[in-house]
């Protein structure tokens, strides 16, 4: 049977390729135009739309944890099928996103993944292949869809000064003179290492030479764009795959690292995320875990050039209080605790039902703020 539904999904596969290659790589793409990602149904159908934004949610057998937290004015109406289901219905005073699968749904997505695969911008995969999975962030961040021996590195926030969009700034070149906030000779960028580790090469506020590891790489994990400037960050619709990090320092560590006046202060932000209230995470533990995103659609234009992609950041945090340094944080509890700190809890699972888990989201990349933390193409190390 598998067999059958694997063909029929080549011979899909196959027939939007011509279309996918001319398009080509992320560079003249918008948002509105991609309708070609989705779940693929028994028959080799391709679903989308799998997430709708309604305010009623049906659910069966028990309610997940995202249906109900944080959420405000809802009833929950309930129909005993037998002694061991129950089917619940929630209806809310405002609209959510909540998963629209069809009951025939398949394991196999299709997945808009710029820079992975030669000749397309599309991918193929079964969000239970947990090593395949992994492995498509890897080949996303490694460029293995080019061969011009680049691999994706990020800028960091004030590197050597520059505020804009400037590709041909030799940003991972070491500084020969005093440039902005960069210091003489001092390196100012993140690499991801071989295993997708992000590691930052720039020393700290005491060394120009050095490197940290600042977040883990944990596994991969299917998600959807979203961006400040499409649907005011909200769901797009557009499947891509994401990189699961927890982080490697914690931040109070990070403070004393890196924190301050200089171009490692870029390094606490990335760290710390604090950027105004609405990314204040305030949880301190190095098992924070967030799911990082290269999006090609966070700007102004809807468009990436030149190969460069934004840096999002997507995460589950039920913390409501937003005094810095307040711990224990109002709003934890042990069972949603676990959705901010267990990285097993996003691998392995169809993205209609951790989407809606991320309910936070962070455009490091932000036109607005001046190209800051920006993928570009460049060397490894």
């Amino acid at each position: 049977m598998w067999m059958k539904i694997r063909k029929v999904i080549y011979l899909f596969f196959t027939a939007v390729m011509f279309t996918v290659i001319v398009v080509g790589c992320a560079s003249n793409m918008d948002a509105e135009d991609l309708t070609q990602t989705g779940v693929f149904d028994q028959n080799g159908n391709l679903i989308t739309n799998t997430l709708i934004y309604t305010n009623r949610a049906n659910f069966s057998g028990s309610i997940p944890i995202w249906a109900t937290n944080l959420k405000v004015d809802y009833v929950i109406q309930t129909n005993v099928v037998n002694s061991t289901n129950t089917n619940y219905q929630i209806i809310y005073e405002t609209n959510y996103y909540v998963p629209n699968l069809p009951e025939s749904a398949a394991d196999y997505y299709q997945l808009y993944v710029p820079w992975a695969r030669k000749g397309t911008d599309f991918v193929t995969i079964s969000y239970k292949d947990i090593e395949g999975v992994k492995q498509l962030w890897l080949d996303q961040v490694f460029r293995k869809g080019d061969s011009d021996g680049k691999v994706f590195a990020i800028r960091n926030r004030d590197n050597k000064g520059t505020y804009w969009y400037d590709i041909k700034n030799p940003f991972q070149e070491a500084a020969t003179s005093q440039e902005g906030y960069l210091g003489m000779g001092r390196q100012d960028y993140y690499y991801f290492a071989d295993n997708g580790d992000i590691v930052y090469k720039g020393g700290d506020k005491d060394n120009e030479n050095g490197e940290t590891i600042i977040k883990k790489y944990m596994g991969g994990a299917i998600v959807n764009y979203r961006n400040k400037y499409y649907k005011n960050g909200t769901n797009t619709g557009i499947f891509t795959i994401g990189g699961i990090y927890q982080m490697a320092i914690d931040v109070n560590r990070a403070r004393e690292k890196f924190a301050g006046s200089g171009p490692t202060d870029g390094v606490y932000e990335f760290i710390a995320a604090r950027k105004g209230g609405d990314f204040l995470r305030q949880y301190y533990s190095t098992d924070f875990i967030e799911i990082l995103v290269l999006n090609p659609f966070g700007n102004s234009d809807g468009i990436y050039r030149d190969g460069c992609m934004a840096l999002d950041s997507y995460y589950a945090y039920y913390g409501e209080d937003n005094t810095p340094g307040a711990y224990p944080v109002k709003g934890f509890t042990t069972e949603n605790i676990e959705w901010m700190t267990k990285a097993h809890l996003y691998i392995s699972k169809r993205p209609e039902w951790i989407i809606p888990e991320l309910n936070k989201f962070t455009f490091f990349t932000d036109p607005d703020r001046g190209w800051r933390f920006l993928a570009m193409p460049g060397h490894k190390y």
